[in-house]
């Protein structure tokens, strides 16, 4: 029993760190939109927020539910983007660094003209991007060595106890 409780922690911080990597893809691939429609489309931000609800790609992503929600309640930008990533944390597995960046951006985004938003999301796409690539490249090795403690250290409990 005690193996496997430990074996099953293992296997729980390696579904932590994919639903992490998959958490910050969803954001690159967000603020990915979010560039293309201020570049091109020149929406206002209520429409932009509309227009992402409605996208397919989207539609599984909480985040963006949760921020058009609270700015279309009349809150301020900054506000909703804050409240929804609260909301949107309780569930995911980022972590506090990947927060305070995501919250940098609420902060900035809407305080600039449009090549200034372009280039905040730029910014913070190469950034979510770099974050993912780490992430990424270690995943293989931190899931192998997640497995092997968990399993280790429940044979060694085991043993031990016995």
């Amino acid at each position: 029993m005690l193996a496997a409780v430990c074996l099953l922690t293992g296997v729980t911080l390696c579904a932590q760190l994919r639903k992490r990597i998959r958490d910050l893809d969803y954001f690159v691939r967000l603020f990915t939109v979010m560039d293309a429609q201020i570049a091109y489309a020149l929406q206002p931000t209520d429409a932009l927020l509309q227009h992402l609800c409605r996208t397919a790609e989207f539609a599984d992503f909480s985040f963006v539910v949760f921020l058009q929600d609270a700015f279309a309640k009349g809150k301020p930008f900054t506000t909703a983007w804050k409240e929804a990533l609260k909301k949107y944390t309780v569930h995911a597995a980022l972590k506090a660094t990947d927060i305070d960046l995501l919250c940098a951006f609420g902060d900035i985004f809407g305080t600039t003209d449009k090549n200034g938003q372009t280039a905040n999301c730029a910014y913070y796409i190469s950034r979510l991007k770099e974050l993912t690539g780490e992430l990424k490249s270690n995943e293989k090795t931190a899931t192998r060595l997640y497995l092997t403690l968990g399993t280790l250290g429940g044979l060694f409990l085991t043993i031990l106890l016995v």
